[in-house]
């Protein structure tokens, strides 16, 4: 029997982020037990909207939870993880997933997951609403490009995520920053009818989407969906730029190609590929 839903939020058991996120939302009652199991977890669902939202643990890593469509029936997965990074910076992420060329780290080479431009900038929001309400001064809100698994389910996805070392993948107030930030995106998801506004995939620029951040911030019925940094565009071909416009749930019309963050030829072969399956493009 799957286990129905308009939105799962997948906690990985081996994420240490993640169980420290799910141990703040489970101190705050959000939760209770369900009659489900998966991977032989206890399913729990959300108090105030039982069939809407639902909270899964999954027994692999998030990157490699591609057996998620096989048990559970929804409209979003939204994942609790943590995010690594040799700076260690603290941080608040939000990102897509999928490999544009070679594997990064779970999925498949060449292949996007499908997600929601919606959801993104909405995730970004409530971060840094509830980086504000916790006064994490030290914490970084980023949006980041589209990388790692996994890539090979049918349910559009986005990772939520806290940053980037051990130390602050402990720390109780971050990730009941990140763990409320997901339960208000899963909330405004199951209340949206329209997703209206204008869709883009982003090319060039680094990791941290920093033109691409700026953009929907300033631009109100501005919506970011998958991007591609600046060292992945020598490799773009017209499949997976296709990808990344079919995979997004809203139909971008259009690409936001960062000028400063892309090399000359990255451009005008970007824009020979954009004009050659019919979509627009701005330079940010």
């Amino acid at each position: 029997m799957s286990i129905k839903t308009k939105v799962a939020v997948i906690v990985p058991k081996k994420d240490l982020a993640a169980t420290t996120i799910w141990k703040m939302l489970e101190d705050m009652s959000y939760f209770r037990e369900s009659g489900n199991t998966f991977d032989n977890n206890i399913v729990f669902e959300f108090e105030n909207a039982p069939n809407d939202i639902k909270l899964i643990h999954s027994n692999k890593d998030g990157v490699e939870s591609n057996h998620l469509d096989n048990y559970v029936d929804a409209e979003l997965y939204i994942f609790a993880s943590r995010h690594r990074a040799a700076s260690g910076t603290p941080a608040l992420l939000i990102h897509p997933t999928g490999n544009w060329s070679k594997i990064t780290l779970g999925g498949r080479e060449k292949q996007l997951a499908h997600t929601s431009g919606w959801v993104l900038k909405e995730g970004l929001t409530f971060l840094q609403e509830k980086k504000d309400e916790y006064n994490l001064e030290d914490f970084k809100v980023d949006l980041e490009v589209t990388h790692h698994g996994p890539t090979e389910l049918k349910t559009p996805l986005i990772f939520m995520e806290l940053g980037s070392s051990e130390q602050f993948w402990k720390n109780e107030a971050a990730a009941s920053a990140v763990g409320e930030a997901i339960i208000k995106t899963a909330k405004a998801f199951t209340k949206e009818s329209s997703f209206s506004g204008e869709y883009f995939v982003g090319l060039g620029g680094n990791h941290y989407a920093y033109r691409f951040h700026k953009y929907v911030k300033e631009t109100e019925h501005a919506f970011m969906s998958h991007m591609a940094a600046k060292h992945t565009l020598d490799d773009l071909t017209k499949e997976m730029l296709l990808q990344a416009f079919e995979k997004t749930i809203e139909d971008p019309k259009a690409a936001l190609i960062d000028k400063k963050g892309a090399r000359s030829e990255q451009r005008k072969h970007a824009i020979s590929l954009l004009e050659s399956i019919d979509k627009e493009y701005v330079l940010v």
